[in-house]
């Protein structure tokens, strides 16, 4: 196998064994993938050429089906990796700084909504079994429940076709 190509094998092999824990079930169709793309490697005469197969005989698809069932090993990441990472979150921020703060007011002010609702209804309940109301609802909800289901019943049985 010539240097470029066995580069380019490597980078798929090194690759899963770096960055993925393989599990069990899954050895033996990672060792078949591995044979098949040394078997490409061997067979091919540049990188170009063992890149243009890699695709188009679906080794590539292979590959992006095989790692989203293996797990990801954790990496230390280097200093360099770390600013550059801060580097980028910062962009982000900055970036989307008015659409996170819209999304922030609307969250706390849909909370609040949302809160104020329940304890209405939970005092409204409340009230409602003290005064012994709670049945008298409960019966006429379900009656108008009963009757709307009817009526959309008949209305989709006599509905023209």
């Amino acid at each position: 196998m010539m240097d470029e190509v066995k580069k380019c094998v490597d980078s798929r092999t090194k690759f899963l064994d770096e960055y993925f824990t393989i599990p069990d079930d899954m050895q033996h169709e990672v060792q078949t993938f591995i044979t098949d793309i040394t078997l490409l490697g061997d067979a091919c005469s540049s990188a170009t050429e063992f890149e243009e197969k890699f695709v188009s005989e679906g080794l590539s698809d292979r590959f992006n089906g095989i790692l989203p069932k293996c797990t990801p090993k954790p990496v230390k990441m280097t200093k360099e990796q770390k600013q550059q990472s801060r580097t980028i979150t910062k962009e982000m921020l900055v970036e989307n700084r008015e659409e996170l703060l819209s999304d922030t007011v609307d969250y706390v002010a849909n909370r609040g909504v949302n809160d104020l609702r329940d304890k209405a209804i939970a005092d409204t309940r409340k009230t409602m079994i003290e005064e012994g109301t709670m049945s008298d609802y409960t019966i006429a909800k379900n009656y108008i429940e009963d009757g709307t289901r009817f009526v959309g019943f008949l209305k989709h049985k006599f509905k023209k076709k």
